[in-house]
């Protein structure tokens, strides 16, 4: 494993909770928010540690007093898990921490310095591996987004106010979709209490489900051997998608009032992933009238794209640009324009394995357009790109430049369900030192069946 410079991250953690975290106990007046979060995260740790060790008998997991020593010794390193466990899986465990502290009423920052406190007791403590950067950076900032985006998805579909069949069904979704939240409010009761009236503060949410079917594809590539080139003939988009949008931009006031949530799957020969997420922290009006919006915010980003051809996971912040004009009262067309910083991203590459990874880890930039013009239940031409940019701090050393596009025209035929045609295209280009460069453009015609509704 490649070493990085040690840097105290568990003294400055502590330093937050036991000086600033005491002003966050002051303005709550009551230590059990605090403490409980921390015991509870502490418990869950231990929960995974003992699966990890009695059950999967995994060798990291035989922890001792000799490994705690020698990690809380150790400098931080880059670990070498598949991408999958390290893009996904810690995110989704940070996602745990995040929820456990929102539910005894911390924001969002609170929250997120939680998710934090419970990766850095993760690593030290949980592991026989040596702490890892990496897994420190995807666990609190991937998962604080996705605790976010679960926590306002489960309260969207629980309502206290219900009872019988329809509440039972309301507490199993929300426990699906948010395990931890459910796990508190089955042990604090409000599980079982009905209430007079229903909660306020569940905000509009637009769906869209859709499914592809490639008609034609076409490859450029040059530095891939004819095997891989021949074996990455599809653009890394999944057939299978599900977009969500969640609240409105114009109108957010605190972080994730506003999020957007596309996820995507394919199980045929390519087996393919997609998670890209957009969440709002904070806005700042510029316009509002009755026909036009104009805005400027700061965005969270968290971006996987998995499949045979390429992979890569991005955890990023941007200011964005996002403006709304409506045409004839019901014709709107909405664009965002994002320029942000990659705080750490993983990028697939030919010329990098160690252990199960064979992509390179690194900070780097982003930009991201999006351009919706749209009339509900009739029509929509939108066009979405992203470019992703990674400097290489450990793996094969170099720059990756990668790019994925849509460009869709979408019609309305019966109550939300439509027909739609895409031109796909993803672009890669990487630079390295010590190896010969990349080039590949992958484009595609795509066939939609389209389902909306709101």
């Amino acid at each position: 494993m490649t070493k990085i410079p040690h840097i105290s991250l568990l003294t400055i953690l502590l330093h937050f909770f036991f000086v600033n975290g005491q002003s966050l106990i002051e303005r709550k007046n009551t230590w059990k928010s605090f403490l409980q979060p921390i015991g509870q995260i502490f418990a869950l740790n231990c929960g995974i540690a003992a699966t990890n060790r009695y059950i999967r008998n995994a060798d990291y997991a035989k922890i001792s007093f000799s490994t705690i020593e020698t990690n809380l010794k150790s400098p931080w390193v880059w670990d070498d898990d598949n991408f999958a466990v390290n893009q996904i899986g810690h995110p989704y465990q940070g996602s745990l921490y995040y929820s456990i502290a929102s539910h005894y009423g911390h924001n969002y920052f609170e929250s997120l310095a939680f998710t934090a406190f419970g990766s850095m007791q993760w690593e030290y403590f949980m592991e026989t591996e040596r702490p890892a950067i990496n897994d420190l950076v995807t666990t609190s900032l991937g998962g604080a987004m996705l605790g976010e985006i679960t926590e306002r998805l489960s309260n969207n579909i629980l309502d206290n106010s219900s009872d019988g069949i329809l509440r039972f069904t309301r507490e199993t979704g929300a426990f699906i979709i948010n395990p931890m939240k459910a796990v508190n409010r089955m042990m604090d009761g409000s599980m079982f209490v009905v209430s007079s009236k229903e909660e306020s503060n569940k905000k509009k949410v637009k769906f869209e489900i859709s499914a592809e079917k490639k008609i034609i594809s076409f490859l450029n590539s040059k530095g891939m051997d004819e095997a891989k080139a021949d074996s990455t003939t599809t653009v890394p988009f999944a057939n299978y998608n599900f977009q969500m949008v969640y609240g409105d931009p114009f109108t957010s006031r605190k972080p994730f009032d506003n999020f957007t949530l596309n996820f995507g799957f394919s199980f045929k020969k390519d087996i393919i992933g997609n998670v890209m997420s957009r969440g709002l922290i904070w806005r700042k009006k510029i316009r509002s009238e009755k026909y036009v919006h104009s805005a400027l915010g700061l965005v969270q980003n968290f971006d996987y794209i998995t499949s045979q051809t390429y992979k890569i996971a991005a955890s990023s912040l941007g200011l964005e640009l996002m403006a709304e004009r409506i045409f004839f009262t019901d014709w709107h067309f909405l664009h965002n324009h994002q320029a942000g910083l990659i705080v750490l991203g993983g990028a697939s590459t030919e010329y990098f394995l160690e252990v199960e990874r064979d992509y390179n880890f690194g900070p780097g930039a982003v930009v991201k357009m999006n351009f919706v013009f749209y009339k509900d239940d009739f029509a929509k031409l939108s066009i979405n790109i992203d470019r992703f940019w990674l400097r290489t701090l450990s793996g094969a050393e170099g720059v990756e430049s990668v790019g994925v596009g849509r460009f869709e025209i979408q019609k309305n035929i019966y109550k939300g369900i439509g027909l739609a045609a895409s031109y796909v295209f993803y672009d890669r280009e990487g630079i390295y030192l010590s190896f010969p460069d990349v080039e590949v453009f992958n484009h595609e015609i795509r066939g939609m069946l389209t389902y909306n509704w709101y």
